[in-house]
């Protein structure tokens, strides 16, 4: 069972070190939460030459699992809000 407050504090470390990582190139941001899906906003410059807006959404991806052992994520709906920001839909998983 995916508790909630569980999965916020995983999402909220998730974007901290995202946001380290990644910024100023690309910035996340959290828009949405529940046990089912998690909604996250990412925006910049997208910086081409450290890799696709695609590929850089996907490494949230990859850091949320460093503060996760039981929950994933799996990328679902990603729409272009304008450019340089996304909004990407999560599905959130149970191992």
């Amino acid at each position: 069972m995916i508790i909630q407050p569980e999965l916020e504090a995983a999402l909220h470390k998730t974007i901290l070190l995202y946001n380290r990582l990644k910024s100023p190139g690309v910035v996340a941001k959290l828009i949405q939460t529940s046990p089912e899906a998690v909604t996250v906003s990412f925006s910049g410059s997208f910086c081409y030459s450290c890799g696709v807006p695609i590929e850089l959404i996907k490494d949230f991806i990859q850091d949320f699992k460093v503060f996760s052992s039981n929950i994933d994520l799996e990328m679902g709906k990603t729409r272009e809000k304008n450019p340089g920001s996304f909004e990407v839909d999560y599905k959130v998983k149970e191992k």
